[in-house]
């Protein structure tokens, strides 16, 4: 299938990075926190930052599902 969305402007920069996706966030973590992150990675076949997003989503999901449950 060939859209507008899938097919690659050769005169564009490749990006990595899932659509809309072009902030960076920068944290620190402990040595077994990165670990821990990356033997997830290695389970899930992603990246580490990858990795990292998805949790990060998943876990701002549940605060909104938490605080919702709340009000």
């Amino acid at each position: 299938m060939h859209t507008k969305e899938t097919i690659r402007n050769h005169g564009a920069a490749y990006s990595r990075s899932p659509n809309g996706c072009s902030k960076q966030v920068m944290t620190q973590i402990t040595p077994t926190e990165r670990e821990k992150l990356k033997e997830i990675a290695e389970v899930e076949m992603r990246s580490v930052s990858s990795t990292l997003r998805m949790l990060m989503l998943r876990g701002m999901q549940g605060y909104e599902d938490d605080t919702l449950a709340a009000s």
